[in-house]
């Protein structure tokens, strides 16, 4: 029988997570040490290998919880109904409320991503990165099945142009420039690849009926 007040062992690796996480946040990837953790959570520094074997861990499952936030965000609003370029937008306003909604969590993400020297690190956020990536790759992929989306779209190219919109969003955060390049603007400049894309696929098909009415 487990003593009165002790936590679970999954709800103490939550707790060492979450301040993680919270430490990162506020002091950096380099500020983040196994002391600072362990005072956070109140409990010893050896007591953290109890649940995780080493600090790397413990810093790639922090990231690896905090990277699938925008991916559920995604995730969560792609659904079936609606176009495929209606769902992209969607997707797009989802995303881009995650950053601007969530400044500190979008800052640590792409922050550690683009300084991390740690190659495992790095490369575990390359491939979170690459996962949202390729959600909306694929819904492009749809469009070209139903014919909402040209069938010569490079569909990584166009989801890349769409996420970078969001990295610009932070970028200009930090600068200072938050009020200048908006979320309402980032969106502004998704629906003008998506008025691209829609356009020339129902040129596209607009030409290919009249085709096949004058061979008739």
């Amino acid at each position: 029988m487990k003593k009165r007040g002790k936590p679970e062992r999954g709800e103490r690796r939550r707790q060492i997570l979450q301040a993680t996480l919270s430490i990162m946040k506020e002091r950096g990837l380099e500020g983040t040490t196994t002391r600072r953790i362990a005072e956070r959570v109140g409990i010893t520094e050896p007591a953290l290998y109890r649940h995780f074997r080493s600090k790397k861990e413990i810093i790639l499952e922090a990231l690896d919880e905090l990277g699938r936030l925008p991916l559920q965000a995604l995730l969560a609003v792609g659904g079936e109904e609606g176009t495929v370029p209606e769902r992209i937008l969607r997707m797009s306003e989802a995303f881009y409320g995650f950053v601007m909604d969530n400044p500190d969590d979008a800052l640590l993400l792409f922050e550690v991503m683009t300084a991390a020297r740690d190659p495992d690190i790095r490369e575990a956020l390359g491939e979170r990165f690459l996962d949202y990536i390729l959600v909306i790759s694929e819904m492009f992929e749809m469009g070209k099945q139903e014919g909402s989306v040209r069938e010569d779209l490079n569909t990584l190219v166009a989801a890349w142009q769409i996420l970078a919109l969001a990295v610009t969003l932070v970028h200009a955060a930090l600068m200072g420039l938050g009020d200048v390049l908006t979320r309402d603007k980032a969106l502004l400049a998704v629906r003008e690849i998506l008025r691209n894309i829609v356009g020339d696929a129902a040129l596209r098909s607009k030409t290919a009926v009249t085709e096949r009415s004058g061979e008739a």
